[in-house]
């Protein structure tokens, strides 16, 4: 693993301080929701009193509490925000609730749903009646069979009052009632006679305008007859299931009580409650006026307050759950932090209020007398919300309970914004932890790159060593590795530069003694020898000469290197040379071909001849020893790229390729035979020598078809 990438790592262990703070953000938002609790819990509680102390402005009748039932007939009655329109329509009525089940006996179903304003109470009443029996000409309810709704309530002097929508055909209608037919009262005969006026006793007597009977005789009963309320009106509409009727009642007509009841035209049955259910049923439960600006001067923004009665209905509410802080909104990064800090809710109790009535931990545990608060999850939106409810007691007796709401971000919208600030302020610190440990990395990386490359390229291709070493100045590990190498390459130089001059020392410390080894020889064969003295003395001379020659050759390479150094460019034309020292190879190699192959101009260059010269032997005695006899030598020469080349083929068996880069090294040599010549591995290394010396390069190749090899040398125009 690079040090760029290990010192990436380190620094994305930043990462944790996020984590720390989203660890301490959970923490803080842990104590805020008990805090958040424990203060909406007191704020149900002061309002539960104060409303305690003022119940007839909470309950309509602060002494009565009777149990809400449906099966009855018990309709609760919706604050309806608008007047409706009477169309026969529900969806202007803005309540979602579907209409209650009216209670039956029979298979005779319908369903009602009330609602107020300031003047009228509203009926909404759907009927299944797939059949429609039309109201006739002249009904009379009491044995007129035809569909029909009648509507019973009490009116504020106590009195029972009953009317009846049906229609002959669908459309805005209004209510009717049967009005009964009066005895009028038979003359009592033991009565004494009033006293009349004289004028009127002695006018004729006139008889009934409407009877036409006689003084003293009993009128006729009138019959019953229909009479119409106008200010009671309904919308008859037919749908394929039966009808709707929506209806509209002054509420200055009737006070608490009021039965509906539907009608089969057919005589099926009927459904709904009737007036004979008092004192059962048929209780309108309205919601108190004025409850709802009253609770608007205890509640803030973001909290919504709800009181109910015993029977969990509401009563009146006030407040909204939305709330803006400080007057800021959220934006886009608060929100993009909460999702790592969102609290697991799957353990909350999942909270679904209806609109007529409360639900819940905290309204049951208020209505028993106990104060209660918990968090729940919504029908709707991602955060939860914080319930609480105290309860509002009456007498020592409770009647009802205050139920406060307040969405779950109201006070963490605080702890949102700090971490929020966290986040910023460590992520911002984190990258540019990163960013600083990434540059370090990457100039770490560069510097320890370039000494590398040097370190790879300190030992040239020559064997000579580049002392110098990059990051060298530097005061830090990379500058002390960087000197550490040049203490090292300068050990290896001074070995390499013994090794170099050590031919020449060995040559002139040897020579003495070798001088005196061939002069004792020529003295002891002067003495007059015998054969095998002869034969002894012979071989030590062979051995002397060869040591010679040895010597000789050590003593070759390095005045040839010095050579090469004190070497004089001259201007030479190399095709004349070329030409003239492979004529004597001809005649020095006669056991060898000799091909020549020169462009057909000069070739003028600015060189030292000798050492051409001498590099031209090296490559034709290598090639002379790996020829075959009979074999062809080939000297080429061409112009490539502003260079010279010079080629040296030869026939033979081709070179191993794990030696081609290895040829032009000092003191090396690999041959598979022995012949009687020393060879030292330093011919192929001056001709490499000689070719730098003239800004050029030596290398060394088989020929395609594996006949031989090929030496090539460029050799620089200038």
């Amino acid at each position: 693993m690079s040090i760029r990438l290990q010192l990436l790592i380190v620094a994305l262990t930043t990462l944790v301080l996020p984590w720390a703070g989203c660890q301490y953000a959970r923490e803080l938002e842990t104590a805020l929701r008990d805090s958040q609790e424990q203060s909406l819990l007191a704020s149900a509680g002061t309002i539960a009193n104060a409303l305690s102390a003022q119940p007839q402005r909470v309950f309509p009748d602060p002494e009565e509490s009777v149990k809400f039932s449906p099966e009855q007939g018990d309709l609760y009655v919706y604050p309806l925000r608008n007047q409706p329109l009477l169309d026969g329509y529900q969806e202007d009525w803005d309540i979602a609730a579907s209409p209650t089940e009216l209670p039956s006996t029979t298979r005779y179903a319908a369903r009602a749903q009330a609602g107020s304003t300031e003047r009228y109470l509203y009926l909404y009443v759907e009927v299944d009646d797939r059949h429609f029996d039309p109201e006739p000409a002249n009904p009379n309810p009491e044995h007129d069979r035809f569909d029909r709704l009648d509507i019973t309530f009490r009116t504020p002097d106590g009195a029972l009052k009953t009317y009846f929508f049906g229609t002959a055909a669908p459309g805005l209608i209004a209510a009717q009632t049967l009005v009964k037919a009066q005895q009028p009262p038979l003359p009592d005969p033991t009565a004494p006679a009033a006293a009349s006026p004289p004028a009127a006793a002695s006018a004729p007597a006139a008889a009934s305008p409407q009877t036409g009977a006689s003084p003293g005789v009993a009128a006729p009963p009138e019959p019953d007859r229909v009479v119409e309320e106008p200010r009671i009106q309904a919308y008859w509409l037919q749908t394929s299931a039966g009808y709707r009727v929506e209806a509209r009642i002054p509420l200055s007509f009737l006070r608490t009580r009021l039965w509906i009841q539907a009608h089969d035209g057919r005589g099926s049955g009927t459904a709904g409650a009737s007036a004979a259910q008092e004192p059962d049923g048929g209780r309108l439960y309205f919601t108190t006026a004025g409850l709802g600006d009253l609770l608007g001067t205890f509640v803030r923004d973001g909290t919504r307050a709800t009181v109910v009665d015993a029977n969990e209905l509401k009563l009146g509410t006030a407040g909204n759950l939305s709330a803006n802080l400080a007057g800021q909104s959220e934006d886009a990064a608060e929100v993009w932090y909460r999702r790592f800090m969102t609290v697991d809710t799957s353990k909350f109790p999942f909270y679904s209020p209806s609109a007529d009535r409360l639900t819940g931990n905290s309204v049951q545990a208020a209505l028993a007398g106990n104060a209660h608060a918990e968090w729940v999850r919504a029908a709707r939106g991602r955060e939860p919300l914080l319930t609480a409810a105290a309860p509002i007691m009456v007498n020592g007796r409770t009647r009802g309970a205050v139920f406060l709401e307040q969405a779950g971000d109201q006070l963490l919208a605080l702890r949102d914004r700090a971490v929020t600030r966290l986040f910023d302020l460590t992520l911002l610190a984190t990258a540019a932890a990163v960013a600083l440990m990434f540059g370090l990395a990457t100039w770490i990386s560069l510097r320890i790159g370039r000494l590398r490359t040097a370190a790879d390229s300190a030992v040239g291709k020559d064997g000579r060593i580049r002392l110098e070493m990059p990051e060298s100045a530097s005061a830090d590990e990379i500058g002390a590795l960087s000197r550490g190498f040049e203490r090292l390459l300068g050990r290896l130089n001074e070995h390499a530069q013994y090794l170099r001059t050590l031919g020449g020392k060995l040559s002139h410390e040897l020579r003495t003694p070798l001088t005196i080894v061939r002069s004792s020889l020529d003295n002891l064969e002067s003495e007059g020898l015998g054969d095998d003295q002869r034969r002894y003395v012979t071989r030590a001379r062979e051995g002397a000469s060869r040591l010679q020659s040895i010597l000789s050759a050590l003593g070759a390479a390095a005045r040839v290197e010095e050579s090469i150094k004190q070497a004089e460019r001259v201007p030479v034309d190399l095709r004349d040379l070329l030409s003239s020292a492979v004529a004597g190879y001809r005649d020095g190699f006669p056991q060898v071909q000799f091909a020549l192959d020169l462009p057909p101009m000069s070739c003028p260059i600015r060189g030292a001849p000798d050492l051409i010269v001498q590099l031209l032997d090296k490559l034709i005695e290598n090639a002379v020893d790996f020829c075959p006899p009979g074999g062809t030598i080939t000297v080429r020469l061409g112009l490539v790229e502003g260079c010279y080349v010079l080629e040296v083929l030869n026939d033979g068996p081709p070179i191993p390729e794990a030696l081609l880069g290895r040829l032009f090294e000092s003191l090396f040599e690999q041959r598979e035979g022995r012949d009687d010549k020393p060879h030292f591995g330093l011919g192929l290394y001056i001709v490499r020598l000689v070719a730098e010396f003239h800004g050029g390069t030596a290398v060394a190749a088989n020929r395609p078809d594996g006949s031989g090899a090929v030496f090539s040398v460029t050799l620089a125009l200038i």
